[in-house]
């Protein structure tokens, strides 16, 4: 049954009956002997009388015999008394009799709101949009009605999809109005939002009047829009609009998530992560080591699951371990909005993928990797870790050493390393007097050493492989440099066990090197890594492959607790992330690299004598 809420039976709406009776004595005494002196016409109050709701308006201004108002007052009561009983045929039938003979009959806008109610009522909204659409601007801001045409014509446009039509019926909607009525209102106003453009947002909100109670709903979802395109400055503009104006509870909290820089927690938008994994087609092992960096990745999701503010929604998708699988995949996740991608693992790959990006999107990889210089915005897990290189230019400035030469073979991880120690090492002061490079996989190194006889500098720095260092650290002693006091420094190579262990202890006693390993033990950041796993996926951790999927994703995750809203941001929140305890390390992001606490070692008799810790 539909509410009245404009036209009840009861005296709420009407003349009271004393009224009525007054305007019949009045045409009657009209009729014998005041031919052509009106009288109070029929939906006007009586002289001297307050009535609490005002008069519907004629539809037309007409001059019309005493004889036809009284008929459009028979007919007109036909209407409200059929609408009141449910007869909603009844009603239409007679208040279109109103609206098409008498529509200049006092009080004959009442016939387009009964009209507008039975046609709501029969399902026919574009009729009765019409109705509605045809009586509000007859009616002025205060009346009673005006409310309930305003929100029955918008309901009835957005039913029928005129979205412009409704929201110029909205935009008469008084400042006063039903609790009832308001609430209809606000639910089509906010209907009618997801059909339209910013355009429209825009105009419409600049076209509302300011004391509409519809504008702050407008103005909240279009600080949304405009926050979400980036203008930040002009959404404030427009929330602060919205807060201004009554709102409900959500359009408060996005006006205030706008102004506070959270939109996107507020909406609860989730962060859209990318793994690029080999899924199919590639080799067994290679399809192992996928699945070990999934796995590493979904222990991380489940860890931050309650630390970052928005949800993370990880999208995996399958490189086939070719590089066109890769631009691929590079493509569709910058098409799906995502902010970052973990994966490729594979070189190739790898490069592929970061020249087919588009804007900024970073990439981290936890097996491949590219410097920085080449390739912007790339982490990765493995390569070098420029973090040593500088620690030992530290220590050996702190050595007094006043000039160190470097010798390093062609390769790019070693220029890397080279390049972070001459940095460090001459921002300090010292000198490095000469870079001698080799062929990679050389096997005699005489011209080179005899080299830096030559020059005789103080320190070595000799950024190698440890199958570099099997073949080269023998001839540093055959060509007698270990006589001359030159200090030898390198980088992790040189305390992996295959040479600690398997090189005579002559040629490498007395060796500062850093490293990233600390003992032989596991770390305690490692052990609950382990645990997490096993208890996740309950079975034995059989690799250390998921451990670098678990620190590649924890490295975006925690930069994610931060809140950033696109790629830059999250590349800015990666950069400050410091000594993050890692699986595989304590973790830092510094200058495009990602470096793990450096710990000094010197050799000594096969074994690492550790110079600093970090875990006690």
């Amino acid at each position: 049954m539909i509410q009245r809420v404009l036209h009840p039976s009861t005296a709420e709406y009407r003349p009271d009956a004393t009224s009525v009776r007054a305007v019949l004595l009045c045409l009657a005494l009209l009729s014998l002997t005041f031919v052509g002196q009106a009288c109070t016409p029929v939906g006007e109050p009586a002289p001297g009388a307050s009535p609490e709701i005002p008069p519907f308006p004629a539809i037309e201004t007409a001059e019309m015999s005493r004889s036809r108002v009284r008929e459009a007052t028979i007919l007109l009561g036909d209407a409200r008394d059929s609408l009141d009983a449910g007869s909603f045929r009844a009603a239409l039938e007679a208040s279109q009799g109103i609206i098409r003979d008498y529509p200049g009959a006092p009080g004959s806008g009442e016939a387009l709101s009964i009209a507008a109610e039975a046609l709501t009522a029969l399902g026919r909204p574009a009729g009765a949009a019409e109705a509605a659409s045809l009586l509000i601007p007859l009616l002025r801001t205060a009346h009673p009605a005006l409310p309930r045409m305003s929100a029955l014509a918008a309901g009835a446009y957005w039913e029928i999809g005129e979205v412009a039509e409704a929201l110029a019926a909205l935009r008469s909607f008084p400042s006063q109005s039903m609790e009832e009525i308001r609430a209809q209102a606000d639910s089509i106003m906010r209907g009618l939002l997801p059909g339209m453009t910013r355009q429209d947002l825009e105009e419409s909100a600049a076209d509302f009047p300011p004391t509409n109670p519809l504008r702050g709903i407008l103005a909240a979802e279009l600080a949304s829009t405009l926050y979400q395109a980036g203008e930040s400055e002009q959404a404030v503009v427009w929330a602060e609009t919205a807060l201004s104006q009554p709102l409900g509870a959500r359009e408060t909290e996005i006006a205030q998530g706008v102004i506070d820089g959270r939109l996107e927690e507020v909406l609860g938008h989730p962060y859209v992560l990318g793994a690029i994994l080999p899924r199919s087609e590639a080799s067994p092992g290679l399809l192992q080591f996928g699945e070990w960096v999934h796995e590493g990745i979904q222990v991380a999701l489940e860890e931050y699951r309650d630390r970052v503010r928005r949800p993370v929604q990880l999208e995996v998708l399958d490189d086939e371990g070719s590089p066109p699988g890769g631009r691929a995949a590079i493509q569709t996740l910058e098409g799906l909005g995502a902010l970052a991608t973990l994966g490729p693992i594979t070189q190739d790959v790898l490069e592929d993928a970061a020249d087919a990006r588009v804007g900024t999107f970073p990439i981290l990889s936890p097996f491949s990797y590219l410097p920085p210089e080449e390739a912007r915005d790339v982490f990765s897990l493995s390569g070098p870790d420029p973090g040593g290189a500088r620690l030992v230019a530290r220590t050996a400035w702190d050595l007094g050493l006043a000039t160190v030469a470097v010798v390093r073979p062609e390769t790019r991880e070693a220029r890397v390393n080279a390049q972070a120690f001459r940095e460090e090492y001459e921002a300090l002061g010292g000198l490095v007097p000469r870079e001698i490079v080799f062929d990679s996989g050389g096997t005699f190194f005489q011209p080179q050493f005899l080299e830096v006889e030559a020059i005789l500098p103080d320190g070595l720095f000799l950024p190698l492989t440890p199958q570099d260092i099997q073949l080269l650290a023998p001839q540093v002693t055959f060509y007698g440099l270990d006589t001359l006091g030159v200090q030898l420094l390198g980088t992790s190579g040189w305390a992996e066990e295959a040479v600690v262990r398997d090189v005579e202890s002559r040629h490498t006693d007395g060796v500062i090197a850093a490293t990233i390993r600390l003992t032989q033990e596991e770390t305690e950041p490692y052990r609950r890594f382990r645990e997490a796993y096993e208890t996740f996926f309950q079975k034995t951790l059989r690799s250390q492959a998921p451990a670098f999927g678990y620190d590649a994703a924890s490295l975006i995750l925690s930069a994610l607790e931060s809140g950033p809203r696109n790629s830059q941001e999250l590349v800015a929140a990666l950069e400050e992330i410091r000594d993050l305890p890692g699986a595989t390390g304590s973790l830092s992001v510094d200058r495009g690299w990602v470096t793990r606490e450096p710990l000094l070692v010197r050799i000594q008799d096969h074994e690492l004598i550790y110079i600093t810790r970090r875990y006690d």
